[in-house]
């Protein structure tokens, strides 16, 4: 019994001092978010929101996503607190019957119509930097 504490101890220390040495680097997968974003060429061309059409229920919600790219069509980091979300409907003297949430500081967001007399065609824009800041749009088709 006493050898097996031993032994069970030993291979303790040894895994507990291998991964202090190793920086816990050899046991856990290394994530790097930034892998894909080109950190050189940081200039604004575009922004796509995603998905950029889709059809839902009146009931159903839809999360939507805005990624930025360079001229270079590689993706980029961007400044999340000059982002804001909107939506609108075919008919602009309708009121508001929809919504999305959050409006601000987020790269996304979820839709959803508040009248259900109100179907068709709506629009969720994304604004980066204010008026002439740069815009993109997704279609929802809701039944």
């Amino acid at each position: 019994m006493k050898r097996k504490n031993l032994l069970i101890l030993l291979v303790v220390t040894i895994v507990t001092a291998s991964m202090v040495i190793s920086g816990c680097s050899g046991l856990t997968p290394t994530t790097n978010s930034n892998e894909e974003y080109d950190d050189f060429n940081t200039v604004l061309d575009r922004l796509k929101v995603i998905p950029g059409n889709v059809e839902i229920k009146f009931n159903q919600s839809q999360k939507f996503e805005v990624k930025a790219y360079n001229s270079d069509n590689k993706q980029i980091n961007i400044d999340v607190t000059k982002l804001k979300w909107t939506c609108s409907y075919q008919c602009i003297g309708c009121g508001v019957v929809c919504s999305v949430s959050p409006i601000y500081n987020s790269t996304q967001t979820t839709f959803k119509a508040t009248n259900p007399k109100k179907t068709g065609r709506f629009e969720v824009w994304v604004n980066y930097g204010g008026v002439n800041g740069k815009w993109a749009k997704a279609v929802v088709n809701v039944n």
